[in-house]
């Protein structure tokens, strides 16, 4: 009966969902850049805009570069085009290929995230910078989105099944086993 207790809880743990951020330690990559589209008069960029400086004054590997709507619409233009954004809301804060619109605490919460999750990994591609140089994006976009999003592997999904299955069998086939 022991036995039997034993393999159900490892079935129980074989089956839990496993999330994984697939981050490497030491990115060889040091110059992340934060993009901040702004324009003047807007309460939301101010917000934003001082929130960065306070977040990124001690940061060696993370920079922000400011973009001014009104001095940069072609740009401004090529960018959401190239991220499929509709709205024309400020701020636009791009970093990698993830971006945020507006800025608030969710916003303020993911952007951090996206920041930490940008310094500890290899996996950065700017697309500011490609779209800036008429360079193509479909693999940038590929490469690293939603990289500071939570991710369950489907593949690890389906291992746990697999293993429980067998767990199950070996259980059944024990029990049956032991019954004769």
């Amino acid at each position: 009966m022991k036995k039997l207790l034993y393999m159900f809880f490892l079935l129980v743990l074989l089956c839990l969902p496993t999330t994984s951020k697939a981050l490497a330690t030491n990115s060889s990559y040091n110059n992340i850049v934060v993009y901040f589209i702004y324009e003047d008069n807007c309460n939301s960029c101010d917000k934003g805009k001082e929130f960065l400086e306070q977040h990124l004054k001690d940061n060696n590997r993370v920079r922000a570069e400011y973009i001014k709507v009104d001095n940069n619409k072609e740009l401004n233009t090529k960018l959401r085009k190239a991220l499929n954004i509709k709205k024309e809301d400020t701020p636009l804060i791009i970093i990698g290929t993830n971006y945020f619109i507006g800025f608030n605490n969710k916003i303020k919460e993911n952007l951090t995230e996206a920041i930490k999750s940008y310094e500890n990994t290899a996996d950065y591609c700017d697309v500011v910078s490609r779209v800036r140089n008429n360079e193509e994006i479909k693999d940038c976009i590929n490469f690293n989105k939603d990289i500071y999003k939570e991710k369950t592997p489907t593949f690890l999904i389906i291992i746990s099944i697999l293993g429980g299955i067998c767990l199950i069998t070996c259980t059944c086939l024990i029990i049956k086993r032991k019954s004769r």
